[in-house]
């Protein structure tokens, strides 16, 4: 591939994914490329001589009509064939393009496609590391790509091209030796899209001022920001203090100064602890964040926790360092996670002496090296990947262990330098489950102050922190893979023929696998002998059972796990030992291994790195807490009650209040922030679940939301909705699946916010068959995607409906017309059959209270409130909160969970009525109810 090498970058649309089953192009899309510019373009439809599926007429915007009178394929082939004579060929997807290209010209009697073909999937994979998305519409949009017409061929084309340009530009602005280093692994890449890349490595030119290179890689280094030390005599006491310091940049909100006056004030007064609800849009963060600017220094910091990773990063990335320039001066923040979000340099580089690994990993190598020459961090975090088990994860992540004195990375090592920066910085930014468990370390340097944000979550994700797990079905699965890995009978290699020629490696693998095959068997004779003694096959309900135990029942458990355990734990220490041994000759000594080899060990690595995981959990199992019972519950758990295989012990806190106060003790003035803090507009609820007898009035603040909100949202409830019943689960997916298809088929964002992933499956089945699938993207929770992942394609999307359970209750912000409808299908009152709920319960009975009114429903009216505050983000956001539940205006809880929503009037409407109206309300058009019931009449009968 030279500089007059012509690249035909091509596109096809299709009435389907195989030409063998009879799919057929429907049209053909190309641009030629040549010197860096379009030279030609090509577009052309097809006739394909069969039907167009619905679905794609939808997606492509080609009808039946528009092929009538278009040549068929055969009539078109022959020019194709030339057009693309010696040229190389590139597609987004270049093995589906090519083949099927190929297929078809081969169908017709034209030449196969042999041309080179390069992949702008994998280039965009490798050189935009922390994409989220890799859609062509995506990247064309970060890109600033214009793109008219998404899914045409013609316009694909043209964008792919755009695309292969910018992207060729990405790579010739990497370092040289970067380049270097990407073209000698790119062998691996789909067809030629590695050779391309040795096409583009440019002359050897100086490393920027903020680069560096320590082995094979080239390192962005960043200037840690050094706090000058300001006076806590130099906080803005007076709103037009605070207006110099936050205008013209940010708007001056009263209730955030009140809030920076109350932490400052607490500070240098009593340092008690304070419960602060600040409303959505207030400005929270830089409401606790400004007073500590001027409270802190290396000497006295403070640690301030979140919910959740994408909070963190918030905080680290974008406030504090917006808050250096708002006060002139940077703010030292350290961003502290487990050492395993951290990369390992060394190891990393020994991964890349191993030779031909399979191509997905070595396009995961390629992408990380693009990173390092980004991050300064290496926070894995920042790759925005769905899933993090691929192999190389578990050979490359930081164990946290000082690297020696002589490693060549020690300088540069991620967690290392996250140690350091602990000691100078003002601010600390974690996460609840950290601070739960760490809140020794991160006060080692005296007591410092505390922000716990988004403190609704606080107790419970203190609870799951120090709950415990003993996962007999996973150590089973993770042990069994361990011995395929050494054995598995198939044509792939195992270890087992890779030391065929090597008497002692043949013994110790000998002696390795019998230790694995022992805790195996152990594992599952405590599976068979608690599943008899417990009579857990008795159960009639079919799939996943929880049976809580009583005091006796956990007392036997404990007597009969003791010695199994700890035998267990002394076999899985041996397995750890004698697999890091293996992996370690084959790390030292490379060379004497097959290319083929290097599967097997990575394979034996991850499994090891979660055998590990497994390891430690038995090792941290409290058995005087899980036998003292008095605010936790043990239970067995199968996923189906004739699999004996699947049974799992867990041992749940359900209420972590004394756990709380001992690691609050490490600290200074608490303070606990968030939107939704307050039921029935109290602190009563949450004071007592983080182990407070009581707070006076003088603690308690609450500062409302700048928006508003009777002319920001409408709340529709659904006044035919029927009442949920848990015996008629099909009835209600029936009605949702109709109800979401009236409600949200149009150009609106819409989420859809349920209590359970199963009734989320059932509602997707049944949208698939509604016109509603045909023209918008479907995102459900469990069934497309993680919850990570449909989040993240929805905050990219325009169009899109999605699905969603607990973790999309609150956390996320989806501005402006990222979001403008969330439906509500049920209230948010926990599952009444959940072991923990039920344990709960019986201990506020035993207590002389009701576990409704204490429990369920303070519990369900926090969710309610955060639900609706997912709408309004900004102050010019306009949304519609819809609730398919009756309950909240038919009965007495319900009118009391409605107080709690911000001042927006109810209106009642039959379901087919709502969507008409929310949508004139939305587009501002104002609608009567009698329009909005001939509107609903009219579309029904349309439809």
């Amino acid at each position: 591939m030279g500089s007059d090498t012509i690249y035909a970058v091509i596109d096809l649309e299709t009435t389907g994914t195989s030409i063998e089953d009879g799919d057929r192009i429907i049209q053909f899309g190309c641009a030629l490329l040549q010197r860096g510019k379009i030279i030609q373009t090509v577009s052309q439809l097809i006739n394909p001589e069969r039907s167009v599926p619905e679905a794609i007429q939808q997606l492509t915007g080609i009808r039946p009509a528009d092929l009538t009178a278009a040549p068929y394929f055969d009539d078109v082939a022959s020019t194709i064939s030339g057009l693309l004579e010696g040229t190389v060929i590139v597609a987004h997807n270049i093995n589906f393009d090519y083949p099927f290209l190929s297929a078809a010209l081969a169908e017709v009697g034209e030449p196969v496609l042999t041309q080179p073909g390069i992949d702008t999937v994998e280039l965009a994979q490798i050189l935009l590391p922390t994409q989220a998305s890799f859609r062509l519409s995506d990247l064309t949009s970060v890109l600033a790509i214009r793109h008219d017409n998404p899914h045409r061929a013609d316009s694909d084309a043209i964008s792919t091209a755009k695309l292969l340009l910018a992207l060729a530009d990405r790579f010739r602005a990497l370092p040289t030796v970067t380049q270097r280093h990407l073209a000698q692994l790119g062998k691996n890449l789909l067809r030629d899209t590695g050779d391309f890349l040795a096409s583009l490595v440019q002359p050897l030119r100086p490393l920027a001022h903020d680069q560096r290179q320590v082995g094979p890689f080239i390192l962005r280094q960043s200037a840690q920001p050094v706090a000058t030390g300001v006076s806590a005599t130099d906080f803005p006491l007076t709103d037009r203090a605070k207006k110099a310091v936050l205008m013209p940049t940010l708007r001056f909100r009263k209730g955030q100064a009140e809030m920076m006056d109350a932490i400052y004030q607490n500070v240098c007064g009593p340092r008690q602890p304070l419960m602060i609800e600040a409303g959505t849009g207030l400005g929270k963060s830089l409401g606790y964040l400004l007073p500590y600017a001027f409270l802190t220094d290396a000497a006295q910091q403070v640690v301030v926790a979140t919910s959740t990773n994408v909070l963190q990063a918030q905080l680290v990335n974008e406030t504090i360092p917006l808050l250096g320039q708002l006060l002139q001066h940077p703010v030292s923040a350290v961003l502290l996670k487990s050492p395993r979000h951290y990369l390992d340099l060394a190891k990393f580089d020994a991964t890349l002496a191993v030779r031909e690994p399979n191509r997905l990993t070595r396009l995961l190598q390629m992408k990380l090296i693009v990173w390092l020459t980004e991050t300064t961090t290496g926070d894995l975090d920042e790759l925005h990947l769905t899933n993090y088990r691929a192999p190389l994860f578990a050979q490359v992540r930081s164990t946290g262990e000082p690297l020696p004195a002589n490693d060549p990375y020690r300088s540069v090592d991620f967690y290392g330098q996250v140690q350091h920066a602990l000691a100078s910085a003002q601010v600390i930014v974690t996460n609840h489950a950290y601070l739960a468990r760490h809140s020794d370390l991160l006060a080692s340097h005296g007591r410092p102050y505390l922000v716990v944000d988004e403190a609704q979550h606080f107790a419970d994700q203190t609870a799951a922190a120090f709950s415990q797990k003993i996962d007999l079905r996973r150590l089973h699965q993770l042990l069994g893979s361990v011995l395929a890995t050494i054995d598995h009978g198939g044509t792939r290699r195992d270890l087992t023929q890779i030391f065929a020629d090597d008497a002692l490696m043949r013994y110790q693998l000998s002696s390795f696998q019998t230790l694995v095959r022992a805790a195996s068997e152990l594992v599952e004779d405590l599976q068979q002998t608690l599943y008899h003694h417990f009579d857990l096959g008795r159960s009639q309900t079919p799939g996943f059972i929880q049976v809580p135990l009583h005091a006796d029942e956990v007392s036997w458990l404990l007597d009969h796990l003791k010695q199994p355990l700890g035998k267990l734990q002394n076999q899985l220490a041996g397995i750890l030992t004698g697999g890091a041994a293996l992996g370690a000759g084959f790390q030292a000594e490379p060379d004497r291994f097959l290319v083929g080899d290097a599967p097997a060990f990575q394979a034996l690595d991850g499994l090891l790195e979660r055998l590990g995981e497994q390891a430690e959990a038995i090792t941290s199992l409290d058995p005087a807490a899980m036998r003292a019972g008095e605010d936790g519950v043990v239970c067995l758990t199968l996923l189906n009650r004739s699999d004996v295989s699947s049974l799992q012990i867990t041992w749940d806190l359900f209420f972590a209040g004394h756990q709380i106060q001992a690691l609050l003790s490490h600290f200074t003035a608490p303070v606990f922030v968030g939107a939704t803090l307050r039921v029935d507009r109290n602190f009563q609820y949450l004071t007592a679940q983080l182990g407070y007898s009581q707070l006076d009035g003088s603690q308690e603040f609450v500062f409302r939301s700048p928006f508003h909100y009777h002319q920001q949202a409408q709340l529709f409830v659904a006044d035919d909705a029927p009442q949920p019943q848990p015996t008629q689960q099909n009835e209600l997916a029936d009605y949702y699946a109709k109800a979401i298809s009236q409600l949200a088929d149009d150009d609106h964002q819409t989420i859809v916010l349920f209590t359970s992933l199963a009734m989320i499956k059932s509602v997707y089945i049944r949208l698939l068959h509604q016109p509603v699938a045909r023209r918008k993207e479907l995102l459900a929770q469990g069934v497309t995607g993680s919850a990570e992942k449909i989040a993240k394609r929805f905050a990219i999307a325009d169009n899109s409906l999605l699905l969603g359970a607990a973790s999309f209750f609150e956390g996320i912000d989806y501005p402006d017309r990222q979001l403008e409808r969330v439906i509500l299908t049920h209230l948010p009152f926990d599952v009444p059959d959940d072991p923990v709920v039920k344990a709960r319960g019986a201990q506020l009975q035993a207590a002389g209270r009701s576990p409704f009114e204490a429990d369920s429903l303070p519990r369900a009216t926090l969710r309610l409130r955060q639900s609706f505050g997912r709408l309004i983000r900004t102050e010019t956001d306009r949304g519609v909160f819809i609730v398919l539940d009756p309950r909240l205006l038919s009965t007495a809880y319900g009118t009391r969970m409605l107080k709690a929503l911000p001042a927006v009037r109810p209106l009642t409407l039959p379901t087919a009525q709502i969507g008409a109206y929310a949508r004139s309300w939305l587009e501002h058009r104002p609608m009567t109810k009698k329009e909005a019931s001939h509107a609903s009449s009219t579309s029904s009968d349309m439809a």
